[in-house]
């Protein structure tokens, strides 16, 4: 008996099978982030294989509703590429020209909304506040809203409508004046750093100023206010005010409406193009693909272009409407030139040697 009492501490003390089917699970969960760094994508020409590539990891913008309508509302989608730029360790070539095309196209909108709304603040404020000679009455007396009123309450709001309608005009044409003359003065900035790596720093110093020209062109908008004002009290019946201000609400909704699908349009195709990296070819990729492209296509004379559209990556996703192309990276357009030179040159009897094919490679043009 006390020999067989023994066997019970035995036999409990030998956890090593649990210990190993918890370990199991390990590998699982390593494997999927693995698989999901790569993207199996077609290619533009179908007959081509498909190839593998990576995504950049870059992070992305926020593209819920409310995002969305900050962003457009505070201009912060103006900001999508420089923050992409300024978070790269490397330098950006587009830094310096992004950053002028912004600039330039704020600036010559808001100067040009700035010569309409200056001759308005000293035109349009008190005109329709004021007789055209004496005991003549008011502009808005005839109007629906005039009719409501009597001759000492028209008299006692002349002078909120007219202060109302000078403010509006005053930030309206400070608002578009101050834009312009703020980029301007970036613009000069930017054509003193002259470099891109230069224009990169001056992006992470400037941080969300880069804004400020267009929060300014909305500010200078608000001229439209008292214009809505104008209508409002001038019309003469009240069917027609009521489809004034339908008119005006409708407008109104459209143009937000609208600049919410833009914004989000813009800020959706920036988190698709920075989430995945360009094509890779190796050598013999390269060849073999630029071989059966000229299968296809050498007889009818494509040129370098085609033949590096065709095979490029083609990534389609039906769900968010997106059909992206995946460009190919500096090497592998340089390789595939070489390559269509080669082949080119032999399809006319002529052999190029490996320098020339090297010279001819380092002239393929931008994507």
């Amino acid at each position: 008996l006390r020999f067989f009492a023994a066997f019970p501490t035995s036999v409990t003390a030998m956890p090593a099978p649990q210990s190993e089917t918890a370990i199991e699970p390990a590998p699982s969960k390593v494997a999927p982030e693995e698989k999901s760094d790569t993207v199996r994508v077609q290619r533009v020409a179908e007959y081509l294989p498909e190839k593998w590539i990576s995504k950049t990891g870059n992070p992305k913008a926020p593209d819920s509703f409310r995002a969305i309508l900050l962003s457009a509302s505070t201009g912060k989608f103006l900001a999508l590429a420089d923050n992409l730029i300024t978070s790269d360790k490397g330098v950006t070539s587009g830094a310096k020209e992004n950053l002028v095309n912004e600039c330039t196209n704020t600036g010559l909108i808001s100067a040009l909304m700035l010569t309409i709304v200056l001759p308005m603040s000293f035109e349009s404020v008190s005109d329709w506040l004021e007789e055209d000679y004496v005991s003549s009455g008011y502009a808005f007396m005839d109007g629906w809203i005039g009719q409501q009123l009597t001759s000492a309450q028209i008299e006692s709001v002349l002078g909120g409508f007219n202060d109302f309608a000078l403010i509006f005009y005053v930030l309206g044409t400070f608002g578009f004046l101050a834009s312009t003359v703020l980029t301007v003065i970036m613009l000069l900035c930017v054509g003193e750093i002259s470099t891109d790596s230069g224009c990169e720093e001056f992006l992470r110093r400037v941080g969300t100023g880069t804004r400020a020209p267009y929060l300014l062109f909305m500010t200078g908008c608000m001229f439209a206010i008292p214009a809505a004002l104008r209508y409002a009290v001038t019309i003469k019946t009240l069917p027609g005010l009521v489809i004034l201000g339908l008119v005006i609400a409708g407008m109104s909704f459209l143009i937000e409406a609208v600049a919410y699908f833009y914004v989000s349009a813009c800020i959706q195709a920036h988190n698709r193009i920075n989430e995945f990296g360009e094509l890779s070819l190796s050598n013999k990729e390269a060849q073999e693909d630029v071989a059966e492209w000229f299968a296809k296509n050498g007889e009818n004379g494509g040129a370098l272009q085609e033949c590096l559209q065709d095979l490029a990556g083609f990534l389609v996703d039906k769900s968010k409407n997106s059909e992206l192309i995946i460009n190919l990276d500096n090497l592998a357009r340089q390789r595939v030139a070489m390559q269509y030179h080669k082949l080119r040159a032999e399809s006319v009897g002529i052999t190029l040697s490996p320098s020339e094919l090297y010279n001819l490679s380092c002239q393929v043009p931008e994507p």
